[in-house]
């Protein structure tokens, strides 16, 4: 290769002199510009004065009515019928009846019980229930349930207090 071939190849081959871009003369040691055609002049100086208040305000403005009209066709807003319609008043829930199921409640333990009263220590035991008694709750108070027993035929149906953690509940 030849030496002005060199000058072609300027990325990968590093020049050993270097000229002017503008008047092609060859700088000084340094190289940093031509003495001819003085520095090379920068970008213009940024004053830092931003935007006045008013065009801020309306900058902002602007960009919250595109966030609106974006969101609008997002979601797909009947917008006269928001606003021309007032707040409709909730229609209560009514409550299915399943006549299908029953809960039935039975005494989970070997024996059970009954109570005049919701507590243990000043109550007095008035019946005791076997295991699988079936039992109709009246009445819930804390941690106690007044009962009613299913009476067997030749008996009464008793009613007391009873634990809820001596009933077991299922689905009939």
């Amino acid at each position: 290769m030849k030496a002005s071939e060199n000058f072609n190849y300027y990325p990968k081959i590093k020049r050993r002199y270097q000229y002017c871009d503008t008047c092609e003369t060859l700088l000084p040691a340094p190289g940093f510009y031509c003495i001819k055609c003085s520095p090379p002049i920068g970008p213009e100086p940024d004053h830092g004065n931003g935007l006045s208040l008013s065009q801020a305000c309306l900058r902002i403005t602007l960009l919250g009515l595109i966030f609106v009209v974006i969101i609008y066709f997002k979601l797909g807003l009947d917008l006269p019928s928001l606003v021309l319609n007032p707040v409709h008043e909730e229609i209560p829930l009514k409550e299915a009846v399943d006549e299908d199921y029953k809960i039935v409640f039975k005494v989970n333990v070997s024996f059970a019980n009954l109570r005049n009263e919701p507590n243990l220590k000043t109550s007095t035991i008035i019946f005791v229930l076997n295991k699988g008694t079936q039992v109709e709750i009246l009445d819930k108070k804390g941690k106690w349930s007044k009962i009613r027993t299913q009476p067997k035929p030749g008996e009464k149906a008793r009613t007391g207090w009873l634990s809820n953690k001596l009933l077991d509940s299922e689905i009939k």
